[in-house]
């Protein structure tokens, strides 16, 4: 019988993300948590002659949801250059998990025209905490670097 094994799930800590902005990466160090998921969009019709309604997958949307540190102001720059120019530069995400506990290896997957949809400004409050903003943002294409493998356990025939 085959079962999980706790040691080869991932944990959400380790991994690491990267920022391209305008083709200059660095790590993005102020991340605090970063999801992102593919949305499949999906068409529904009854079809003459079937009494069970009948579904076509169409398309799919790219999106994401991020946890950041306030202390970086990147994105404010590129988006007062769109408020002043109209234009704003290309940003992609490398984002990587991986877990040296797990047998499973690494993934790491690339988005490309990353849109933020929320630029934090300024934020100031009666706390110790450190300023952290939450926002979405959208993705148009997706690139899968590496994949998972099945684990050490699991025989394959």
């Amino acid at each position: 019988m085959a079962y999980t094994r706790l040691a080869d799930t991932i944990s959400a800590q380790e991994g690491t993300a990267f920022i391209t902005i305008d083709g200059v990466t660095r790590e993005l160090f102020e991340v605090s948590s970063i999801k992102a998921q593919l949305d499949l969009v999906v068409q529904e019709k009854r079809m003459l002659g079937s009494r069970m309604t009948q579904h076509k997958v169409t398309g799919v949307t790219g999106s994401g949801s991020a946890t950041l540190y306030f202390m970086n102001s990147e994105q404010l720059k590129q988006t007062i250059k769109y408020i002043n120019e109209g234009t704003r530069g290309s940003v992609s995400l490398q984002v990587t998990n991986r877990d040296p506990q797990s047998t499973v290896g690494e993934q790491r997957v690339k988005l490309s025209n990353v849109i933020f949809n929320t630029i934090p400004v300024t934020t100031l409050e009666e706390s110790d905490d450190p300023v952290t903003f939450d926002g979405d943002f959208t993705f148009d294409s997706i690139e899968v670097e590496n994949e998972f493998v099945l684990p050490d356990y699991i025989q394959t025939t």
